[in-house]
């Protein structure tokens, strides 16, 4: 599986995707505590960058090609991009054997929904499957996409999943799993944060790693979604962590040490 990123200079977020599947030892600092708990893994054999020089949004682009270079090939291409550009890129990609072109949205401007729905368009004429995931760590897994579903189990990024074990139901043992992490690698750190916690503190454990990493999502509202991706972003980490706990939710209801899956948490 081989898979282009391509975005302009200057796009912080699509660096930090990119830059987590490579794993170089500097990508992640933030605890002083560091013992590499997201192991010593790289995909640098497997990704590639094609950075584009910076544009304004309002800048009218008639040929792409004199923008975007010749493109490597590959199976599932990552963009972020001048929505002229984003344009054209379908039948460029299909020239070099695409079968999935990835647009993920971490604010409300990324992509907009006429956008969308002219790539998703013109994915299809090229064969082409399409996804706009709002913002990236929402990206799931869907019966008969076969490439999309090979792109999150191989690079293991998208809809974070994780593995806990807890002994007696109500504190994480110190094994936290990642089975799949979202696409900034904030899932292993959130992982080791809340290794050995109660369960009835975990949400703010998780909001507290959510805001820390940071998440790349942004603050702005976003209609579509009824909320912020920042927000939508901690859902789905809660989410990911509560999944994980379903075995050893507790059955009495008046329990208070399992909080996350109180009324309150959700």
């Amino acid at each position: 599986m081989k898979a282009t990123f391509i975005y302009h200079k200057g796009n912080q977020r699509m660096e930090k995707f990119y830059k987590n599947l490579l794993n170089e030892p500097d990508f992640c600092r933030i605890c002083e505590d560091c013992y590499n708990c997201r192991g010593d893994w790289s995909y640098k054999d497997d990704v590639k960058a094609v950075v584009l020089d910076a544009i304004d949004d309002d800048e009218f682009i008639e040929d792409a090609s004199d923008y975007i270079p010749e493109l490597p090939e590959g199976d599932v291409a990552v963009a972020q991009l001048h929505e002229d550009l984003l344009y054209e890129l379908p039948n460029m990609l299909a020239e070099k054997n695409y079968k999935l072109l990835i647009v993920p949205s971490e604010t409300p401007s990324d992509l907009s929904i006429a956008m969308r729905n002219s790539l998703k368009e013109m994915c299809e004429k090229n064969g082409m499957d399409f996804e706009n995931p709002k913002p990236f760590c929402a990206l799931k897994k869907r019966h008969n996409r076969k490439v999309l579903n090979e792109f999150i189990n191989y690079f293991k990024i998208g809809f974070p999943q994780v593995e806990i074990k807890s002994s007696d139901g109500h504190k994480i043992d110190d094994d936290v799993k990642v089975i799949i992490s979202a696409p900034c690698g904030e899932t292993h750190y959130m992982s080791k944060r809340i290794k050995g916690k109660i369960i009835n503190e975990l949400k703010d454990k998780i909001a507290n790693a959510h805001h820390n990493y940071p998440c790349l999502g942004s603050m702005e509202y976003d209609k579509e979604l009824e909320d912020t991706m920042l927000h939508e972003a901690g859902y789905i980490a809660l989410d990911a962590v509560k999944k994980a706990l379903l075995p050893y939710k507790c059955k009495n209801k008046f329990c208070g040490r399992c909080g996350i899956f109180g009324q309150s948490s959700l």
